[in-house]
């Protein structure tokens, strides 16, 4: 009797690296031990694609990279990939893209104008904001890609976006920012948070899980066999679609319960932990 493909599926903020944005070495191998041994290993993230490209190259992962909290699935770019018109970064196939329309949109953003909260947005994996300021500056520490200033959002929103982040940096203040995003949106989107500060708005039905569901199924991959790890509140529908869920210790209190194992905190070598403990790194048997 054959066995189903095993797949470890990880986040990548909180999870694989803490705020200093490093790949620990001992995850590295680890992840190199597993594929050795059949194991298929993704990402799953919040992040733009071109911002989650150089992680999932420095770690060696063989599957599409689901981004933008599950609106985009993109394979890596190989040797000869075609550039974007956008930014020129070098893209791999488009596997699927479920973008937020524009009504929405414009919707959240006027509520953020109103208040004085500064939005970002995605076209064409780009990053799109209406000015500069501490917010934006915040956000972009962690994703580390050039900023377009556009001189008039709204209108730029009118192709609609991949998805969109309300930013607030101010812990204090952050819960009303989510309970007054989410009273707009209602069951028209998704909204959550995936790192301190990052309000994320995406199509509903548009999360993690619902896109590992969407992959596994094309790449024939039982979700039983899925291991996942993430640590955020934009990681509960990863951990329910896998048949085995794990947090790493830092992870929010609610990731935590809802997890089957607690690993080690990014930087302690938590994804060379699950490999072990999950023995991912020993062949499948036939």
């Amino acid at each position: 009797m054959s066995v189903s493909p095993r797949l470890l599926v990880s986040d990548i903020d909180g999870t694989l690296v803490d705020d200093r944005l490093v790949l620990d070495p001992d995850d590295i191998a680890a992840v190199a031990r597993a594929r050795a041994a059949g194991t298929l290993v993704g990402l799953a993230t919040g992040r733009m694609y071109r911002s989650a490209v150089p992680f999932a190259q420095r770690l060696g992962v063989d599957l599409p990279l689901i981004c933008y909290q599950g609106a985009v699935v993109r394979a890596l770019p190989g040797p000869d990939a075609p550039r974007s018109p956008h930014s020129g970064q070098p893209m791999g196939r488009l596997w699927r893209e479920q973008g937020l329309e524009a009504s929405l949109a414009l919707r959240v953003l006027s509520l953020a104008q109103a208040r004085g909260w500064s939005c970002t947005a995605y076209q064409g994996d780009d990053l799109l904001v209406a000015h500069e300021d501490a917010s934006v500056a915040y956000y972009n520490r962690i994703a580390r890609v050039p900023v377009t200033v556009v001189p008039d959002l709204r209108d730029r929103l009118q192709a609609g976006t991949t998805k969109l982040v309300v930013v607030e940096p101010d812990s204090a203040q952050f819960p009303a920012v989510m309970a007054a995003v989410r009273a707009l949106v209602g069951a028209d989107g998704e909204v959550t948070q995936s790192y301190p500060g990052f309000c994320e708005v995406t199509a509903a039905g548009v999360t993690k899980g619902e896109a590992l569901r969407w992959l596994c199924q094309r790449l024939g991959i039982a979700l039983r066999d899925v291991v996942a790890v993430g640590d955020a509140p934009n990681d509960l529908s990863l951990l329910a679609a896998a048949g085995t869920a794990v947090a790493v210790r830092t992870a929010v209190p609610e990731v935590r319960a809802r997890a089957d194992w607690v690993a080690p905190a990014p930087g302690e070598g938590g994804i060379a932990a699950v490999v072990e403990h999950f023995g991912l790194d020993r062949a499948s048997a036939a």
